[in-house]
Order: C-alpha cells, then sequence, then structure tokens
C-alpha cells in the first residue's frame, strides 16, 4: 500500500510536467510550420511578380482558416507536398483529423492565413476594416498565425483554441467534434480566450515567427461577412 502510495503521489506531480512539456513540443513544431510556409509563401512570391496566392475561398470570400482550391494547390507545390506544414499539430491531436474540404469553398487548414485586404479596398472581399493583410511577398506583414479562432454562425459554431496551457481545446456545432467536457466548456462559438488559449504562433514575412500571449494579441473580423473572429 506504502509503494503504491508513494507511486500515485509520483504520478500526480510528474503528468503535468509531462503534458507541459508536449505542449511545448508542439508548440515547437507550430513554429517550424509557420517558417516553411513563409519560405513557401516567399518562394510563390518571386515566381509570381510578388503577389501571394489570395487568402479567399472558392467563393471568392475570406475566411481565414478556409482557402481555395487553387490557393491549397499552390501552397503544396512551394511546401514540396508536405500538407502536415498546413496543420496545427494540437488541433490534429485534440480532433484525431484536422482540414476538410468542401467542393463550393475548398480547404479549411490549420493556422489562420491572413493575405487579405479590408472590404475598403476597391474590389476586395477581405474581412470588414480594421486591418488589411499582405498582397505581396515584399510586405512585411503578419500572414500566418495560430488559429485563435470562433465562429458563430449557427450551423457551423465553432472555436479553436490551439494552445491552452495542456494543449488544444476544441468546440464545434457541426464540422469538428466537441473535445472538451461539457460542464466545463463554454459554447462553440465562444472567444479563445474563454476556451483558455494561452497565445499562439505569429509569422511575418520576413521571416520572424514570434509568440504572442492571448492578452497581447488584438481581436480582428476573420471572414468576410463578420461571423468569424481571431486573435493574432
Amino acid at each position: 500500500m506504502v509503494v503504491i502510495c508513494i507511486a500515485g503521489v509520483l504520478m500526480a506531480l510528474l503528468l503535468p510536467a509531462l503534458s507541459q512539456a508536449k505542449e511545448k513540443s508542439r508548440r515547437s513544431v507550430c513554429n517550424q510550420n509557420m517558417r516553411q510556409i513563409i519560405i513557401a509563401l516567399t518562394m510563390y512570391g518571386q515566381d509570381s511578380n510578388e503577389r501571394l496566392p489570395p487568402a479567399t475561398d472558392n467563393k471568392g470570400d475570406y475566411h481565414s482558416i478556409r482557402i481555395s482550391n487553387v490557393t491549397f494547390s499552390n501552397l503544396l507545390e512551394y511546401l514540396e507536398s508536405e500538407s502536415n506544414n498546413l496543420y496545427c499539430p494540437n488541433l490534429v491531436y485534440a480532433t484525431g483529423t484536422m482540414g476538410g474540404y468542401d467542393p463550393a469553398t475548398g480547404f479549411t487548414i490549420g493556422y489562420s492565413y491572413l493575405a487579405a485586404e479590408t472590404t475598403s479596398t476597391a474590389g476586395a472581399k477581405g474581412p470588414s476594416l480594421s486591418w488589411t493583410g499582405p498582397m505581396k511577398a515584399t510586405e512585411n506583414k503578419v500572414v500566418i498565425a495560430d488559429a485563435n479562432y470562433w465562429s458563430t454562425t449557427s450551423s457551423q459554431a465553432m472555436t479553436l483554441a490551439p494552445h491552452t496551457s495542456s494543449g488544444a481545446l476544441v468546440a464545434s456545432a457541426a464540422i469538428l467534434a466537441v473535445n472538451s467536457p461539457a460542464a466545463t466548456s463554454p459554447t462553440a462559438g465562444s472567444a479563445s480566450a474563454a476556451m483558455g488559449a494561452m497565445g499562439g504562433n505569429i509569422g511575418s514575412l520576413n521571416g520572424s515567427v514570434i509568440w504572442r500571449s492571448i492578452r497581447s494579441m488584438a481581436q480582428y473580423p476573420a471572414s468576410t461577412d463578420g461571423s468569424a473572429s481571431g486573435n493574432w
């Protein structure tokens, strides 16, 4: 009994440390994924008059975690078919799978891709005001971010918090399975911070990828219609 009690105490001490170590490891993978994406975007720009693949879906609308068939294919070409670079390992771990494809809209990825202009720009179908994403590979702006993201659309309400103290938390009404105890988790559509998001990696076109706490991030519209928001 004494041995069992000692083993239990040791497990109680070691499990949180193990969980934190796994979280740090996945944050590191996200950091490297973003660096690879930025390299791919830079190479694409060099071959395309410095233009970036547009962050719009198959309908031409902006939705930060959804990209068109063409943009997805272009990114994969310059990532040398390493599709894992487009998915946060925490979200894959939390849901058992990640991504998805809808012929009407395109591919869902595991980060927020931010190469979109505001709707105040003539002809643009991007987010409503508040920020302007880079259109060219030569612009030193934030272009990729961990998907601290939530949507309030009734049929597809979801919240992603890819980096909490112990991994990712995901809640969704339709697209992704709920991955948290219903008694303690906010409903799908709540802000990422309310889900316990600690922060995320933010990547700029100058090649830098930095970690920001959720408190230091601003909140921005993450879709053309204003139904989704994100932190970066």
